[in-house]
C-alpha cells in the first residue's frame, strides 16, 4: 500500500506542475467563478450553490476541481445545444465517469468509447427502430399495465391491512424492477411481490451508500482518473473506498442475476428465443451482425445491468417526487385535472423539468473549440464573450438542473413546480432535450436511448396511481430534501442516515361501478 501511495503521489505532483502551467494560457481561468475546490459536492440540497452562482456569473462559469483543475461550468442554451448535438463526440465522457460507472456495471452503453461504443450504439439504434414499431410498442404496454395493476393490488392490501404509511420511492422501484425484468428482459424480478427482495433493498439505497456525505478524502480519490494515465488506474483498486465497496457489491449481485437472465433467454442459443423483450431483440440483432462488430457476452451482460438500474432510479424517483409534489399542488387542482389525459402529461413532463434525477454531466474537450453562446458572459477582465474557447481536456460540467430552470428557456416562473407551463405554447428557438425540451434525459449523440419507454411506463403509472388512490404527507411538517450523492435522491430532512424516502400516507379511492 506505501508503494501505491508513493507512486500515485509522485505522478500526482507532476500532473498538478503541468495543469498549473496550462492553466495561466487558459481563456477559462479568465472567467469569473466561485473558488471552492470541492464544488458543489457539500451543499445541503441539489441547487443551492450552482443555481446562486449561475444567476451571479451567468450561464458560463469556472469552479476550481480536484488537483489544481478549472471546470467550465455551463448551463446556457445554446452552449449545450453545441456540445450535445453539434460537437456530440468530440465531448467525450469524463475518465473518472468511465472508471467508476464501468465498477457499477461493466462496459456497457453508457461507459463503452471506441469500437465498443459504435458496435453498441449500433445495436440498441437498431433494437430501438424495432420496438417503435406499433406491434411492439402494444405488447409493452399490455405488460405495463398488467404489472401496474398487480402493483396497485398489492398496494390496496397494504392499506387494508393496515400500512397506510408507505416508502413510495422503494416501491415505485419494486414497480420499475418488475416492469424492466418483464419488457427488457423477459424475466421476473419478483419486486412487488417479495417483500424481502434483495435486489430492491440494494437499489434504493446504492446511491445513497455510496455517494451522501462523502468526506473530502472521499471526493479526491472517486475524481483520480481524470489525471491518471490508464495503465495506472488499476492502482485504484487497491484503496478502499465506500463509494468502490457499495459499486462493487451491487456489480456482483447482478452479474449473478444478470447469467440467471441470459441463461434463461438463450439457453437453447440466441436461434431458441423467440421472446419479444428488448433483450431477444438485442441479441438477434447482436447475431445477425457480423463477427467484428458482435458484442462480446460481457457486454450483452452489461446491458442487462446498465437497463436494469437506469430505467430503476428514473423512474421510481421522479414519479416519487410526482407524487410530492401533486400532494402539495392539492389545494390547487380540480378533479378535472386528474381526468384529462393532456394535463397529467405535463405533470410527467413538469417533474422531470423540475426534478432532474441527473442534475449534472462532466464532459471533456476531445480537441481545442469555441463553444458558441446564447448569451453574452462577462470576464473577471470585464471583457464580453460571445464564445468560449477551450483546450483539449478542458473539463466541462454540464448544468441540467439550472438549464431546465433556466428562465430564457422556461420564463420568470422556471422556479416554480406549475403543468400549466407545458399546455401552452413553449419558446422552441434553441431546442436541446429529447422529450418536451427538458435535458433530463440529456440531449444529443449521448441521450437516454430508452426514454419512450420511460415515459410511457410514467404515463400509465400516473393513470392508475391518481385514479386508485389519495396521496397526502403522513405529517404536516414532512420536509422532503433534493439530496446530492452522484443523483439526486429524495430524503427526509434530519433523516438522511434512514437512505432514500418518500413517505407518504395512502387512501385508497372507492370506484363506482
Amino acid at each position: 500500500m506505501k508503494t501505491v501511495i508513493l507512486l500515485l503521489t509522485t505522478f500526482l505532483v507532476i500532473a498538478l506542475s503541468t495543469r498549473l502551467l496550462r492553466r495561466r494560457r487558459s481563456a477559462v481561468k479568465q472567467l469569473r467563478g466561485p473558488l471552492q475546490i470541492h464544488g458543489s459536492w457539500h451543499q445541503d440540497q441539489v441547487g443551492d450553490l450552482e443555481y446562486s452562482w449561475y444567476r451571479e456569473y451567468g450561464g458560463a462559469y469556472r469552479t476550481a476541481g480536484c488537483y489544481g483543475q478549472d471546470i467550465l461550468v455551463i448551463a446556457d442554451p445554446e452552449a449545450l445545444r453545441y456540445i450535445m448535438q453539434v460537437a456530440g463526440y468530440r465531448y467525450p465522457k469524463t475518465a473518472d465517469f468511465d472508471f467508476n460507472v464501468n465498477i457499477l456495471w461493466g462496459l456497457g452503453i453508457v461507459t463503452a468509447t471506441g469500437n465498443v461504443f459504435l458496435a453498441s450504439y449500433c445495436l440498441h439504434s437498431k433494437t430501438v427502430l424495432r420496438l417503435c414499431s406499433p406491434a411492439a410498442q402494444e405488447i409493452f404496454s399490455n405488460i405495463q399495465r398488467d404489472i401496474i395493476a398487480q402493483f396497485s393490488r398489492k398496494l390496496t392490501n397494504l392499506v387494508e391491512g393496515g400500512q397506510s404509511t408507505l416508502n413510495m420511492n422503494l416501491w415505485l422501484g419494486k414497480l420499475s424492477l418488475d416492469i424492466i425484468g418483464e419488457s427488457a428482459f423477459g424475466y421476473q424480478y419478483g419486486g412487488i411481490d417479495n417483500d424481502d427482495n434483495e435486489l430492491t433493498r440494494t437499489l434504493n439505497n446504492l446511491f445513497h451508500d455510496a455517494g451522501v456525505l462523502l468526506s473530502r478524502a472521499a471526493v479526491l480519490i472517486s475524481t483520480l482518473p481524470r489525471v491518471l494515465p490508464g495503465p495506472l488506474l488499476h492502482l485504484l483498486g487497491l484503496i478502499p473506498s465506500r463509494l468502490k465497496q457499495r459499486y462493487t457489491d451491487f456489480n456482483v449481485l447482478m452479474k449473478e442475476i444478470g447469467h440467471q437472465v441470459l441463461k434463461q433467454n438463450f439457453e437453447g442459443g440466441v436461434a431458441s428465443s423467440t421472446g419479444k423483450d428488448i433483450l431477444s431483440i438485442l441479441a438477434h440483432a447482436n447475431a445477425d451482425e457480423e463477427q467484428k462488430k458482435r458484442l462480446s457476452d460481457d457486454e450483452v451482460l452489461a446491458q442487462v445491468i446498465s437497463l436494469t438500474l437506469a430505467g430503476y432510479e428514473t423512474t421510481s424517483s421522479t414519479l416519487s417526487w410526482l407524487l410530492y409534489e401533486l400532494f402539495r399542488a392539492e389545494d390547487e387542482l380540480s378533479s378535472a385535472d386528474y381526468d384529462g389525459m393532456p394535463f397529467m402529461n405535463a405533470v410527467i413532463k413538469e417533474t422531470l423539468r423540475f426534478h432532474p434525477i441527473i442534475p449534472t454531466i462532466m464532459r471533456v474537450a476531445g480537441s481545442d473549440d469555441v463553444i458558441p453562446l446564447l448569451e453574452l458572459v462577462t470576464m473577471s477582465t470585464g471583457a464580453k464573450l460571445t464564445g468560449i474557447p477551450v483546450k483539449k481536456g478542458q473539463l466541462i460540467q454540464l448544468g441540467i438542473g439550472y438549464y431546465n430552470r433556466h428562465p430564457t428557456v422556461w420564463g420568470p416562473t422556471a422556479n416554480v413546480w406549475n403543468p400549466d407551463r407545458f399546455l401552452g405554447e413553449l419558446d422552441k428557438t434553441t431546442p436541446v432535450g429529447v422529450y418536451a425540451n427538458v435535458l433530463s434525459f440529456s440531449g444529443g449523440v449521448h441521450s437516454c436511448i430508452g426514454w419512450r419507454f420511460v415515459v410511457m411506463e410514467m404515463q400509465a403509472a400516473v393513470f392508475e396511481l391518481v385514479e386508485s388512490f389519495e396521496f397526502s404527507p403522513p405529517k404536516e411538517d414532512l420536509q422532503i430534501k433534493r439530496q446530492p450523492a452522484f443523483i439526486m435522491l429524495p430524503m427526509v430532512r434530519d433523516e438522511v442516515s434512514k437512505g432514500t424516502q418518500m413517505p407518504l400516507h395512502l387512501a385508497p379511492i372507492k370506484r363506482e361501478i
